[in-house]
């Protein structure tokens, strides 16, 4: 049994969307491949890419992986890391696609949340002589794209999360039932030791940090501004920081 993915499906009919809303940034890069993944806690998937080919690949692949992280126990209380393809991942789905899709030296971030977990990626079209200094040195740009990315295009990114694609057990991520944060908090260094953040309360100072109003961050959230002033204040008294400079350590476990 294949991964069953209709034609009509939002991932492949939003290919040339996402080709347009990522050219400008891929190109001034080199980069050829970009990937805005969805991982949720059931095994099911959203994706979004300019390049369905590695999802349609597998349309003919039966029972193996179709998605893959990279986990350890170090990530277990990390809300966020990046990790390269070609230092984490096995080695067949990245021959995969470099040979048959010219995809090369990939780089993710995994960015985890209680029901669900992305993984947004760029890759190369060729190797370049140092991939990890590469990227280290694009990182902040790359960094910039997502939180555009994640702001300008909530509208796709809930449409194809109303559509998931259901995945048989054989073919989910290996990691799937560890990389959600179910339990919906992770732990973190206040001004007075350890205390934890809730992961909608991470989510509102992500936004905060990426320059978005109150507003703007219900609206991205789906929550009242209330609630966010709520949130934010909540994290405030729980970790004793109050000034931006504190505030932004919090996040100090994660690329943003």
């Amino acid at each position: 049994m294949a991964v069953m993915i209709s034609q009509d499906h939002p991932t492949l009919t939003l290919k040339g969307k996402i080709q347009e809303l990522s050219q400008n940034f891929l190109n001034s890069f080199g980069f050829s491949y970009f990937q805005y993944l969805r991982c949720f806690a059931d095994g099911s998937i959203a994706l979004l890419t300019n390049n369905t080919g590695l999802m349609e690949y597998f349309k003919q692949v039966n029972n193996s992986p179709v998605v893959f992280s990279s986990f350890s126990k170090e990530h277990e209380n990390t809300p966020s890391y990046w990790f390269l393809w070609d230092e984490e991942l096995p080695r067949e789905p990245v021959r995969l696609a470099r040979e048959k899709f010219n995809i090369r030296n990939g780089l993710t971030l995994v960015r985890r949340s209680k029901t669900y977990y992305d993984m947004i990626a760029v890759a190369l079209p060729q190797d370049p002589a140092n991939a990890g200094s590469f990227y280290l040195n694009k990182l902040k740009a790359i960094e910039q794209f997502i939180k555009e990315f994640d702001k300008d295009n909530k509208d796709l990114i809930t449409l194809v999360s109303k559509n998931p694609i259901s995945l048989p057990t054989a073919y989910r991520d290996v990691n799937y039932k560890e990389l959600c944060l179910t339990q919906g908090k992770v732990e973190i260094q206040g001004k007075k030791g350890k205390t934890y953040i809730t992961t909608q309360e991470l989510a509102c100072l992500r936004y905060l940090f990426q320059g978005a109003s109150y507003k703007e961050i219900a609206y991205l959230l789906e929550l009242s501004p209330r609630t966010v002033e709520t949130y934010l204040a909540r994290i405030r008294q729980r970790t004793g920081l109050y000034s931006p400079f504190a505030l932004e350590r919090v996040l100090s476990s994660c690329p943003y």
